[in-house]
């Protein structure tokens, strides 16, 4: 794997090029000086373009498999932007994982970062703050090779079957059917409302060679932002540990028993991105509760064990995932949803306590 970050703090790139080197040794560290993105630009062209002219040609020598963008390039000192390295990489079809160094861990942070994901999260995975912190760095080299690892796996399924990039089957119609499961297309129908920015136009039959293993970077880039920052963020059909509890209707400390997971390990998921949590497929967990007359307290694995419940009142119930506590939430502490969170997100919601607290930053 071949990572380039680009960063205007030597101090800080210093300390992740040290992590790397202990915690990622298949990683291949490049700096933005390393591969000349500290010089000066002329007047002969605009910023942008130039800038797209030197990652193709970095691109075309070095082979990127993964960037890692600070959000503040403002001591570069030749007028890079981030957002200018973001809207580069995404032609380029080179996935970039952006970082804020300063943050602080509020629910109203919190909040901001799902709308900015909602807003921007076709051009770049956002490093989940807590791991840009110093003492966290092991943890975000390995963070960062399973984000690239999942791009990876989702480019070279593209490239094993080129017909899902010639056919009309839209962003939903190539996910459903990469993944293995061509029943999901519906689900993430319910994805695609408010995003058609992060999908340009398909492949024609018509385009040369030459641009087809570009195109197929773009697309399967675009695909893996799509499926990272908004089917596994806003779950739905396919669920993180702490959504799969709500959807059991189980605590978290219930849900992580053995016999639990035992129960519903055929549910597992295991597409790109898997190395970042354990998720499951939703259908699959309906079937293990169809088993079970609704309730997975009633398999004999279960019975033995003492379970405690988010909603007591409906043991058979589903709940829903707070996605700013990321925390089960019964249904009748949960609000409607905003209309940033996607349809097809159907186990998200927010607590209406929250909810209360933070309407105004909700509604700006």
């Amino acid at each position: 794997m071949r990572l380039l970050m680009i960063e205007d703090q030597d101090d800080f790139v210093a300390k992740v090029r040290i992590a790397v080197k202990a915690d990622g040794p298949e990683i291949e560290f490049l700096t933005a000086a390393e591969v000349g993105l500290d010089q000066p630009f002329t007047d002969q062209a605009s910023y942008e373009e130039q800038l797209f002219a030197l990652l193709k040609k970095i691109q075309d020598e070095r082979k990127i498999d993964l960037v890692l963008l600070d959000s503040d390039l403002s001591r570069m000192g030749n007028g890079i932007a981030q957002s200018m390295c973001r809207q580069a990489f995404q032609e380029l079809g080179v996935p970039v994982c952006r970082y804020k160094k300063k943050h602080s861990d509020t629910q109203s942070n919190r909040l901001q970062d799902l709308k900015r994901i909602a807003r921007e999260g076709a051009s770049a995975v956002w490093v989940p703050p807590e791991l840009v912190k110093l003492e966290k760095l092991p943890e975000l080299v390995r963070w960062l090779v399973n984000v690239e690892q999942g791009f990876s796996q989702l480019r070279q399924t593209i490239e094993g079957n080129p017909k899902l990039l010639s056919q009309p089957l839209g962003p939903a119609g190539i996910l459903s059917l990469a993944l293995g499961r061509p029943a999901a297309k519906a689900d993430f129908l319910g994805y695609t409302a408010q995003n058609f920015f992060f999908f340009g136009a398909p492949l024609n039959e018509d385009e040369s060679q030459a641009d087809a293993p570009a195109s197929v970077a773009v697309q399967a880039t675009r695909l893996g932002y799509w499926l990272i920052n908004y089917i596994l963020l806003f779950p739905g059909p396919i669920l993180s540990p702490p959504a799969a509890a709500a959807y059991l209707n189980l605590q978290l400390d219930s849900f992580g028993q053995t016999p639990v997971q035992e129960a519903i390990k055929l549910a597992r998921y295991e597409g790109p991105f898997r190395g970042l949590s354990q998720f499951y497929w939703r259908d699959e967990l309906g079937k293990i509760l169809d088993g079970a007359d609704g309730d997975i307290a009633t398999l004999p694995a279960v019975k033995a064990i003492e379970l405690k419940r988010v909603d007591d009142e409906s043991p058979g119930a589903s709940a829903y995932l707070c996605v700013l506590t990321q925390q089960p939430i019964a249904d009748a502490a949960a609000a409607l949803n905003p209309d940033w969170i996607p349809a097809g997100a159907n186990v998200a919601r927010i607590s209406q306590d929250l909810f209360d607290k933070i309407d105004p930053m909700l509604s700006a």
